[in-house]
């Protein structure tokens, strides 16, 4: 597996990993409303993919595809997207992403985690501060804060 720096030539291929990232692994926790909410069919990839572009943002690459993805704001420390591909989640690509996104900050980390992600963030470290509800084109949807020193 590559570790690459992401560019804006990859949008259309991060943004079908997110979209299928969001609406397989988390359909267990959150309702469909809820994940076409979180991950709109009618997104440009491009307009979707820039704000990560100002950030410390990189993909893991395994052959020639893109199978994971991740950005942190370095003086912040917080991570702000972590997804993989439903075909690798669980062999590894999240927490090599995680500690990879981790080595660029020197503060306390945060993110605001999905119920489908608390536990990953929790067995690497993170502990929850409190639960936080954000509203999507009109949909509420729970997620976490959670921090890790």
């Amino acid at each position: 597996m590559r570790i690459l720096r992401l560019s804006d030539s990859m949008a259309d291929e991060v943004w079908t990993l997110f979209y299928n990232s969001v609406h397989t692994l988390c359909r267990g926790e959150y309702t469909p409303e809820q994940l076409d909410a979180w991950a709109p069919a009618d997104t440009d990839p491009h307009a979707w993919i820039e704000p990560m572009l100002d950030t410390y943002a990189i993909v893991a690459v395994e052959g020639e595809a893109i199978v994971g993805f991740g950005n942190i704001y370095p003086g912040r420390g917080y991570v702000d997207r972590l997804y993989v591909s439903p075909s690798v989640a669980g062999h590894g690509i999240g927490r090599t992403i995680l500690t990879t996104l981790e080595s660029q900050a020197e503060c306390v980390l945060s993110v605001h985690a999905s119920d489908t992600a608390k536990g990953f963030f929790l067995h690497s470290g993170y502990m929850t501060v409190r639960e936080n509800i954000v509203e999507r084109r009109g949909v509420v949807l729970r997620n976490w804060l959670m921090e890790k020193p």
